[in-house]
């Protein structure tokens, strides 16, 4: 397996040429970069502000970003000798849910994800995370479910040849590996599978079993921890430093035949001694892994 770091790890300091040049100096395998609104200025809520990425802006992948844009992206990722292993973000869920009733809302959202798609192809990564939405008080559990079902399928025919990964959050829906792999299935299409958030998974049990029901689905992991007598999105935390049983959780990931990527994803990034946080992090993985 792959040890790579997602760019929310790094905070809204680092440009992404530095993000990028910080994940191969640390030694990391790969780097998930994240497409962000096209000037970051966006009102966050709750999940966001408290993840501190509510005005996140990567100014080579974005909505209004160019093919110049990608070309650039791409180059800087080959001159550090680092893989761009996937393509990440909120964009579907709190800026523009894929789960919106609204016509136009739902239109940006779905051209949000295309052009996290095309992105994808531009840049070699095989991967793009895609959260489907969010629930809401007013609406019907079954319309919403079918509703980011039927879109998750348009994008996978737009893209066949890349990997929509569904990722598991703290959305209101999708909250046990059972709907989960039928939310997949149901898709019927190969190339839509989970991205595993394992430190988003302990809050409502345990992530090991997750990966046994989740099985083959799974296309990438994310990787941090979370304390549960916190309760709150405040709970996340660095590996090792929580309640998630690490080596429960590797051994049914090895269980599944799994050989991709394990994706830090340490957010919100710290306030001091980013790269620190981060090398332990990887380093932790390391000897997890042995």
């Amino acid at each position: 397996m792959n040890i790579g770091v997602n760019q929310f790890c790094f905070p809204m300091t680092y440009d992404v040429r530095d993000a990028i040049a910080a994940a191969k100096r640390l030694g990391f395998d790969s780097i998930e970069v994240c497409f962000t609104a096209a000037d970051g200025a966006r009102p966050g809520g709750g999940v966001t502000d408290a993840l501190d990425i509510s005005g996140y802006h990567n100014r080579l992948l974005n909505m209004s970003s160019t093919k110049s844009d990608l070309k650039e992206l791409r180059a800087i990722a080959g001159d550090n000798g680092i893989r761009i292993s996937s393509v990440g973000g909120i964009v579907s869920f709190s800026i523009y849910p894929l789960t919106s009733t609204d016509p136009s809302v739902a239109e940006k959202s779905m051209d949000a994800v295309k052009k996290m798609l095309d992105a994808a192809r531009e840049l070699g990564a095989d991967t793009v995370l895609v959260i489907p939405g969010m629930l809401t008080a007013g609406m019907r559990y079954e319309a919403a479910y079918d509703l980011a079902q039927q879109r998750v399928a348009e994008l996978a025919a737009y893209a066949p040849d890349i990997q929509l990964a569904i990722e598991n959050v703290w959305n209101g829906m999708l909250y046990s590996p059972l709907e989960m792999s039928r939310f997949v299935d149901g898709t019927g299409c190969a190339n839509v599978g989970v991205y595993f958030d394992i430190a988003n998974a302990r809050r409502f049990g345990w992530p090991e079993q997750w990966i046994r029901t989740l099985g083959k689905r799974i296309r990438k992991f994310h990787c941090k921890d979370y304390r549960m007598s916190v309760d709150t999105i405040n709970g996340f935390t660095n590996i090792l430093d929580g309640d998630v049983d690490w080596p429960a959780v590797i051994a049914a990931i090895r269980e599944t035949g799994y050989d991709g990527d394990l994706v830090v994803e340490l957010v919100p990034p710290a306030h001091y001694l980013v790269e620190n946080t981060l090398s332990y992090a990887q380093a932790t993985l390391k000897t997890l892994l042995k």
